[in-house]
């Protein structure tokens, strides 16, 4: 059973670890251990994860985390963008053993509904057409593509998606 909960400080550890495992590629690997080693520290690569309370929930946004059967296994956050009334979500991530098991599904549903509750009337996000199994999950729970962006130095093209949210 997957159980859904607003993050603690005492999940970091476990978060930090699971923000920087390869999230493209396979879409599960049952290889990688569970639990998860915790880590030293934040990554380098996503500040706003050394402390999500205040990048997070106290810019109004939140950062949810999934266990499955006392195990860290995925977590999903947003934060208000840019545009009144939409949300952008961030670090969405399932534990490469347990994908395609209902994990992302489950968190970003939950993702959608808190932040339907705070107002907001859209979730917007973007991952990057190096990871096909991202933009197929993202389009099979509703996102619908609006738009890319390239750059010569990179190896991959953003996309971008938006969902409109139900109160």
């Amino acid at each position: 059973m997957i159980t859904i909960t607003t993050v603690r400080t005492t999940d970091l550890p476990v978060l930090w670890a699971m923000a920087v495992l390869p999230h493209h590629g396979a879409t599960a690997d049952a290889s990688v251990p569970i639990p998860l080693p915790a880590a030293g520290g934040p990554p380098a690569e996503f500040p706003d994860l050394a402390d999500p309370t205040a990048s997070l929930l106290e810019a109004g946004g939140s950062l949810l985390v999934a266990e499955v059967n006392g195990h860290l296994v995925g977590m999903a956050g947003f934060r208000p963008s840019e545009r009144p009334a939409r949300a952008e979500v961030v670090h969405v991530r399932v534990h490469p053993a347990l994908r395609r098991r209902g994990v992302g599904r489950g968190l970003m549903a939950a993702v959608e509904t808190e932040a339907a509750q705070r107002g907001f009337t859209e979730a917007w996000l973007d991952t990057a057409t190096n990871m096909p199994e991202a933009m197929a999950f993202y389009e099979g729970v509703g996102y619908a593509e609006v738009g890319r962006e390239s750059r010569s130095e990179w190896q991959w093209t953003l996309v971008y998606y938006l969902k409109k949210l139900t109160p």
